[in-house]
């Protein structure tokens, strides 16, 4: 975790020592997990509730008050396969630092590492990396048949499409679906046979193993495993050299994951809608985040307010081949000019709740998004500069300029502006970076996606010979464009390269939404030329 997001009733400083069983309220369903943490919690027993499972990680700190050193040794592990692993419980591994009796009877999986160390990985923290990024999925992983409750998948093989409709019964919250890594991760749960099969299992077990201990019904946890061949695994955990064993306490990253599912996965519902500009008597107002967080992971969340997003402790996801992925909506719903909305709060409440949303919950919604997609998808998002490369070819083929492209570069997620992904589509919003050199002069010119009209911006030009290698300051250019809410920031690039270095030619009009003619590209690429000459 981190300083700024704290739960209620545990102390400063306390360190996740183990994980244990299960536990549910006869007739409820907010399921908890027992934990092994020192020191132990205020009041009430030492536990939390499955929605927190995104930070639930063996030696990690809740509530942390300084910066602490990760515990244990580092390896990285490739699986030829999942078929061969054994089963055993935690109290069986040597590498265990003391006895716990809360996880003595958790279960593990047992493998060996390529230099001969035989490993004990918890399925818990297995399931953890692989599905357990959001509480949506957390608590979702205990009801049996939720995904067939609550999405209706349809595939086109041939084409190579796949089409899901959100059923009203979805028990997580709506806002997640403008998440790209939250509809690629959920295409994959979906879709993929081996990855759907082993959420699905979870909840199995917990029906066919679970057991009613007084006014509880208790569980250990347990999951059947995707093949997951060629995966690699960054793992930390404790090693005991004696024995040669690890227990493993975090899997940091999953890599190299093969998604057998269709290229492209649209998502509906009647309940998106598309926004659009210019129409309406309001607009929102930016509502100010307090420092820190404070989850009561007891009460229910409103329905009332977007969910603040939590992040503590993210896992790298990776996967082969990147699935492009859409909301698709047939309602529009206006983002208002002029006055501002005084229905908004001017601040965000502290207080917030990670459980999901009912009809009587009384605190903020939250959700956690623990989830660091770093999936090679920046060639899906090419076609979205197709006239801004047709104009750089012009500058090539007519004018003898030099063309050197960049990769293109998602803008990141900076403070409270949301500018980083599209509105239309809620993927990633990118910038073309393009060294450009005619006769003796040289420059970048950064361009910005803006295919959903969210915002006119103009395409920069910043003299070479002023910056040298711009890559070094390319993340400073982006966060102040993200910080001005997608407008370049002419106080920073006058610090950086001297108020006469940089320039900005406006888009090229066009006769068509979205497209420019052949003439209009023409006409565009004439006009960078003489900016430059």
């Amino acid at each position: 975790m981190n300083s700024s997001t704290r739960l209620k009733g545990f102390k400063d400083d306390t360190w996740i020592n183990g994980i244990g069983d299960f536990f549910c309220r006869n007739g409820g369903n907010q399921w908890g997990v027992n934990l092994s943490i020192y020191p132990s919690k205020e009041s009430s027993k030492d536990a939390i509730t499955l929605s927190n499972a995104p930070i639930l990680i063996r030696k990690r700190i809740i509530n942390p008050t300084k910066n602490y050193y990760l515990r244990g040794v580092e390896k990285s592990h490739t699986i030829s396969s999942t078929s061969d692993w054994l089963v055993d419980v935690i109290s069986n591994c040597p590498a265990r630092e003391r006895p716990l009796p809360k996880e003595a009877k958790q279960l593990c999986f047992v493998f060996q590492l390529s230099d001969g160390i035989t490993a004990y990985l918890p399925q818990f923290e297995l399931a953890r990396a692989l599905f357990f990024h959001y509480g949506y999925l957390a608590r979702s992983s205990v009801v049996h048949d939720l995904l067939n409750n609550e999405y209706i998948v349809e595939s086109d093989k041939e084409n190579q499409k796949a089409f899901v409709t959100v059923l009203d019964t979805f028990s997580g919250n709506w806002e997640q679906f403008n998440d790209f890594s939250f509809r690629r991760m959920l295409a994959w749960l979906l879709l993929d046979v081996e990855a759907r099969h082993s959420f699905n299992s979870i909840a199995q077990y917990q029906l066919n193993h679970g057991y009613t201990q007084g006014q509880y019904r208790r569980w250990n946890f347990r999951f059947d495993p995707p093949d997951l061949q060629g995966v690699t695994l960054d793992m930390r955990g404790n090693l005991d050299v004696d024995s040669r064993t690890m227990l493993i306490y975090e899997i940091s990253s999953v890599k190299n994951i093969a998604a057998n599912i269709p290229e492209s996965v649209d998502f509906f519902s009647t309940r998106f809608f598309t926004q659009t500009h210019g129409q309406g008597s309001g607009v929102g107002r930016d509502t100010e985040r307090p420092a820190s967080h404070s989850i009561d992971d007891i009460e229910d969340s409103s329905r009332e307010n977007k969910p603040v997003m939590l992040s503590a402790n993210a896992t790298v996801f990776e996967f082969i081949k990147a699935v492009e992925t859409s909301k698709i909506s047939e309602r529009q719903k206006s983002a208002g000019r002029g006055r501002q909305d005084d229905s908004e709060p001017n601040k965000a409440s502290r207080d917030v709740s990670t459980e999901e949303q009912g009809p009587e919950g009384s605190l903020p919604s939250a959700e956690w998004d623990n989830l660091d997609d770093q999936t090679d998808d920046l060639h899906l998002y090419l076609n979205k500069f197709a006239s801004y490369f047709e104009m750089l070819k012009l500058l090539e083929e007519n004018h003898d300029c030099k063309i050197t492209p960049y990769p293109l570069r998602k803008l990141p997620a900076i403070g409270k502006c949301k500018k980083h992904i599209m509105e239309t589509d809620g993927n990633p919003r990118c910038m073309s970076v393009t060294h450009v050199a005619v006769s003796n002069n040289g420059y970048y010119m950064l361009e910005v996606d803006t295919s959903d009209a969210s915002k006119a911006l103009s395409t920069r030009l910043i003299r070479a010979s002023a910056i040298g290698n711009i890559e070094p300051y390319l993340y400073e250019i982006e966060k102040h464009l993200m910080k001005a809410s997608l407008s370049w920031s002419k106080k920073y690039l006058d610090k950086l390269v001297g108020e006469n270095n940089h320039s900005w030619v406006p888009h090229q009009k066009s006769r068509r939404l979205g497209a420019l003619i052949s003439v209009e590209v023409e006409l565009w690429a004439s006009r960078v030329f003489s900016a430059i000459t």
